[in-house]
This record gives C-alpha cells, sequence and structure tokens, in this order.
C-alpha cells in the first residue's frame, strides 16, 4: 500500500511531464487550469503552484502560447501566490513591463 507521500510524490511528478507535455495553447490552458483549481481549493500548497508557474513561464514557446485566456488565468494564480505569502516581483510577461513591483 502507497503512503500519503508516496502518493503525493508520484502526483508531482506526474504533473512535471504534464507541463512538459505542452505544445499547443490548448495544453496550457487545461495544465494551468488544474493548477489554479487546485490552488483555489487549498488541495496543493503555493509551492507546488509556484513550481507549475516556473515550468510554464520557463517554455521555449510561452509567448506563442500565450492568448488572452491564459494570461488571465496566469495572473489569478500570480495574485494568489502573492497573498498566500510569497514575496514575488509581476512577472512583465503577464503584467507587462511595469516598475516590477511586488505584487499586492
Amino acid at each position: 500500500m502507497k503512503t500519503k507521500k508516496e502518493a503525493k510524490s508520484k502526483e508531482a511528478a506526474e504533473s512535471g511531464k504534464e507541463a512538459a507535455a505542452i505544445s499547443s495553447k490548448a495544453d496550457l490552458r487545461a495544465f494551468i487550469t488544474d493548477v489554479h483549481d487546485r490552488l483555489l481549493k487549498d488541495q496543493a500548497a503555493p509551492i507546488f503552484a509556484m513550481a507549475a508557474m516556473q515550468q510554464v513561464m520557463s517554455l521555449d514557446n510561452i509567448y506563442d502560447l500565450l492568448d488572452p485566456q491564459n494570461k488571465e488565468i496566469l495572473q489569478e494564480i500570480w495574485v494568489k501566490l502573492s497573498q498566500s505569502g510569497l514575496n514575488l516581483r509581476r512577472p512583465p510577461l503577464l503584467f507587462g513591463d511595469g516598475d516590477g513591483a511586488v505584487a499586492k
């Protein structure tokens, strides 16, 4: 029987594979919607969502994959992360070329 820790490790590994398989706007939307829902339902720790955000934002073709809906979902995740206590700077990719101020 698997322990809770093993189950969570397997889930995190599968999420990493999902992020690596993102090749279209629909794939990106499905992945970030899952992260968004888990974060809002407190089913995932903020650090899980932060790791997912890093994977997404470091994709080679992220500029091609960002449409207004995907950008909005990523912005909501970012705001939720900053509200959870993480001290984050607003990425220009999501929030424009502002002064890089800490998200509120």
